[in-house]
């Protein structure tokens, strides 16, 4: 009796972000099976509009568990023993921020999340906060922006502006002590006219940049190149997993979603 083979260890990819890793999701997930098309992939992911690391967020009627407290981590220690190699993407840092979450909280939250994957010998690339307030808003558009994303925050201008300082600074510390973390810089190119979310025109080459930085590391070429029509697919997507999963219940999401 011919036995069955067993099947090759997957590359594990944990995603962790919110609104521009919930509107590129498909995309980027579509992108590397593609790219990485001889290797058995999984994905485990914690994301949505307005989700926080270590606060409970959303937008309208959707709330999101903190990411800290939602079991991605605890799921992906167990698959991590079981794969070839994982990938943990941490992005869309910032939104605790706005919740009145003390740069402090946050950089504890980010730092227990990290150095528990850091136990896996995983690769963990990180994002900064790509908005400098100073530089980017003024005042007026700040509170502007913080009554439409963020109704209940108190959080000011002068505060945000330190804490996104501060933040990126952790990070930036964080990385340089260990060669399996890996800051993505750059990004704040492809930001839209709030400097929060990528511009619609410019999200697939920003997802297309952050999976180059994946496929160096990891010494995989990056034989395709996503495209505008990409981005579109994937925010309707994105707006269908919102609206029957999220907001109406009406369709279970997989077991991947955290």
């Amino acid at each position: 009796m011919k036995e069955e083979p067993f099947p090759d260890p997957p590359i594990l990819f944990l995603l962790m972000g919110a609104s521009n890793l919930a509107r590129g999701y498909s995309m980027l997930t579509h992108h590397l099976s593609e790219c990485l098309e001889k290797n058995n992939i999984e994905f485990l992911n914690a994301l949505g509009p307005g989700r926080g690391f270590c606060a409970r967020g959303g937008i309208f009627n959707i709330t999101y568990s903190p990411i800290q407290e939602c079991r991605i981590i605890e799921s992906g220690e167990k698959k991590s023993k079981e794969a070839l190699l994982t990938v943990a993407l941490i992005t869309d840092i910032g939104n605790d921020l706005m919740y009145g979450v003390s740069a402090d909280t946050l950089i504890k939250s980010l730092d227990i999340i990290i150095d528990e994957i850091l136990k896996w010998d995983a690769e963990i690339f990180l994002t900064p906060i790509n908005i400098n307030p100073k530089k980017d808003i003024s005042p007026m558009i700040f509170f502007v922006l913080r009554f439409l994303l963020y109704p209940s925050s108190k959080v000011n201008y002068e505060e945000i502006d330190l804490s996104i300082f501060k933040v990126n600074e952790y990070l930036e510390k964080k990385v340089r002590r260990d060669e399996k973390m890996h800051l993505i810089t750059g990004l704040e190119a492809f930001a839209g006219l709030d400097r929060i979310h990528y511009s619609f025109f410019k999200t697939h080459t920003a997802w297309s940049t952050i999976a180059e930085n994946f496929f160096r590391v990891i010494n995989i070429p990056a034989l395709k190149k996503l495209r505008l029509i990409d981005a579109i697919k994937s925010i309707f997507s994105n707006l269908k997993r919102l609206i029957f999963c999220d907001m109406f219940f009406l369709k279970k999401k997989g077991r991947e979603f955290f």
